[in-house]
């Protein structure tokens, strides 16, 4: 593509995101989780527990961010945190069985309030545009990765 039309559709993609991040966060707040809340559900759902340190990398969020977050959902009986075995100094958090439902409940909801507003693509029209977003993904997050080297 030559011209304009590259800025133009970066704009449009970049809303786009934005409104459906502002659309996802709202259906998460139905169910009193933030969108970081239920990535770190999720996160623990799907494997064994994980370090703070760990979890703040899945999430690509910084640990610092993720301690309010652990904090309000241990609060709540969502995980539990304990001290690993093999390092007293770490602390892993895991996922408790109230967390399970409540992250399948959530997740379920959002998910179907999400699809419900969603435009539907031609059936032919949704691999190339599946592909034109991975690839741009990957393309941003290798450059985010480039910059982020050569800063060091």
């Amino acid at each position: 593509m030559t011209g304009p039309e590259p800025a133009v559709l970066a704009g449009l993609l970049t809303r786009a995101g934005q409104a459906v991040g502002r659309f996802h966060r709202r259906a998460a707040a139905g169910h009193g989780l933030t969108s970081t809340a239920m990535g770190v559900l999720a996160a623990l759902s799907r494997g064994a527990g994980a370090s703070h340190r760990e979890l703040a990398a899945r999430l690509g969020v910084s640990p610092a961010t993720l301690t309010p977050v652990i904090d309000t959902l241990d609060a709540a009986g969502d995980l539990v945190r304990d001290r690993d075995p093999a390092d007293r100094r770490v602390v892993r958090v895991s996922i408790t069985e109230s967390g399970r439902e409540r992250i399948a409940a959530a997740s379920a909801a959002v998910e179907a309030a999400v699809a419900g507003r969603m435009p539907q693509l031609p059936p032919d029209q949704v691999a190339v545009v599946r592909d034109h977003l991975l690839a741009v993904l990957a393309a941003f997050d290798d450059a985010a990765s480039h910059d982020g080297a050569q800063r060091r």
